[in-house]
Order: structure tokens, then sequence, then C-alpha cells
């Protein structure tokens, strides 16, 4: 082998190792979804409503409410991460330092007001009262109508002195 060459996850680029984390996580999600079928998920707004309220009442009268609450803190907290680098016309800007509490209240007090959007995946419905809260710095308050990156504004060219 040459001596040039390394090997591990130990030499990978700042870059690289965020981006194996971010794979790391997702899978883990995923199989701890697939895995357990007597786990709890936030499927819709309604699931989250309920869960994150005892969450926030912080007791539990058994192992299925925490199990509860559990849910809607690892589903907060994917919000919170994932956020930031969705599409402009529908990314939010969480407070880097926020507290998974106070984004628990934020997601409930939008639930709150839009009682009638109970039914629809809770993980939107996180997103979308993050943007209602902490939109992104430059994004339109807007839809954009489309997912991809917004063009660069360009300055007016300088007349050139003959």
């Amino acid at each position: 082998m040459a001596s040039g060459v390394r090997c591990g996850l130990l030499h990978l680029t700042p870059v690289w190792r965020t981006i194996m984390r971010v794979y790391i996580i997702v899978a883990s999600l995923a199989f701890s979804v697939i895995g357990d079928a007597s786990g709890t998920v936030v499927d819709t707004g309604a699931d989250a409503q309920r869960y994150c309220q005892l969450l926030i009442e912080g007791s539990f009268h058994d192992d299925g409410e925490a199990r509860s609450a559990g849910s809607c803190e690892g589903m907060v907290e994917t919000a919170m991460l994932f956020s930031p680098n969705l599409p402009a016309d529908v990314r939010a800007c969480p407070p880097a330092q926020g507290s998974i509490l106070e984004s628990v209240k934020v997601l409930l007090r939008y639930l709150d007001n839009n009682p009638d959007r109970l039914n629809e995946p809770g993980i939107t419905l996180a997103i979308e009262a993050f943007r209602n809260d902490w939109p992104c710095r430059g994004d339109d308050t807007k839809a954009s109508g489309g997912s991809g990156p917004r063009p660069k504004k360009r300055m007016p060219k300088r007349d050139r002195p003959s």
C-alpha cells in the first residue's frame, strides 16, 4: 500500500465527515422505524400534537407515553437539523443553539392555529411551523414556485472609459 494513501474515516475532510454523519443519522432513523413494530411514530399533526404535549408536560404515566414523547423529540430534532438545507421555498432556519422544547412549543402553537391540517404529516407541519417563526435570511416570504437555486443578483455593468 502506498504511504500517501490513508484509510478510515478519521482522514476524511470535514465536509465528507458531515455528509457521512447525516447518512448515518438518516439510516439510523429509518432502521429504528422499520425495526421496532412496537415503537411510536409521529405520522400526523394530530399525533404530533398529542405526543409533543406529553413532552412539554414532562411527566409520563407509563412507558408508552415516554416513547411517544421521545418520538416527538426525535421528529422535532430531525426537522431542526434538516430544515435549513431544504429548497429556499420551504426551508426554515431555527436558531443554531435553540432548544428542543422551544421548537416543540413553536410546533404546538402552529398546530393550535391550524387545526384543519392535523391530518397532514407531522414532519411537514414541523418544518412549516419553523419556517413560519424562523424564516431564513434572504428567502422570499412567498414561495418561489420552484425548488431550484435562486438566480444570483448581478451588479449592473459599468461604462468603460474610452
